[in-house]
């Protein structure tokens, strides 16, 4: 597997992640909980995106 290949794999799982975590904000009742998940969907995103300029797309 290469480098780029893996890279590709591991943005895509961040995505993934942040979807997970955006899915659970919305079903949660408690603001701060919310407020958490939302703030972790974000990080992935984040780490995603700095994956996704280090493989230039």
């Amino acid at each position: 597997m290469s480098r780029n290949c893996k890279r590709e794999n591991l943005a895509s799982v961040k995505n993934s992640l942040a979807d997970k975590y955006i899915r659970l904000a919305r079903a949660q009742k408690s603001k701060p909980r919310q407020a958490k998940l939302y703030r972790r969907a974000e990080g992935y995103r984040h780490q995603a995106a700095i994956l996704a300029r280090s493989l230039g797309v």
